[in-house]
């Protein structure tokens, strides 16, 4: 066999390889530990204590767009029928239901989460999240409440 069809050959054999070194590559890379070690974040109660006007300030959590859209489309006149299918849903009073993510979920947390708005309420503490629903004018004061992350519309199940 000639030497350039040899070499060809040779190096055809080595670039089949090469897909399973990038994947193994890839997750030694997952794996690998990080040359500097990241430090924690300082929990939100130190941050609060640093800043005296943390109190009033608080940021909200973030309200998912959709969600947001679909409450401000609610508020103004939209039948809550529009919304009894899709990836944002309503109630026939026009509740919207929420996942409410929270760094912790405690009976304190659901407590408030009620207390702001959330109605016949599921808490799942193991994922981190509240699920409920909710009047459109309420969206915001769930999002002001202490220890929420984020509120997202449901991931409903689709069918094939």
């Amino acid at each position: 066999m000639p030497k350039k069809k040899l070499a060809c050959l040779r190096m055809a054999h080595e670039c089949a390889r090469l897909p399973l070194l990038f994947m193994l590559l890839g997750a030694l890379g997952a794996c690998a530990v990080p040359a500097v070690p990241e430090r924690p974040a300082p929990p939100a109660a130190a941050l609060n204590a640093m800043d005296p006007r943390a109190a009033t300030t608080r940021v909200p959590a973030p309200v998912a767009p959709a969600l947001r859209a679909a409450a401000a489309a609610l508020l103004g006149g939209a039948a809550p029928v529009d919304y009894a299918r899709g990836s944002v849903r309503a109630d026939a009073s026009g509740r919207l239901q929420v996942y409410v993510h929270a760094d912790a979920v405690t009976p304190a947390l659901v407590a408030a989460l009620e207390q702001a708005g959330l109605r016949q309420t599921s808490a799942v503490p193991a994922l981190g999240v509240v699920q409920g629903w909710v009047a459109p004018r309420d969206l915001d004061a769930l999002a002001r409440v202490a220890g929420v992350s984020a509120i997202t519309p449901p991931r409903y199940a689709v069918t094939r």
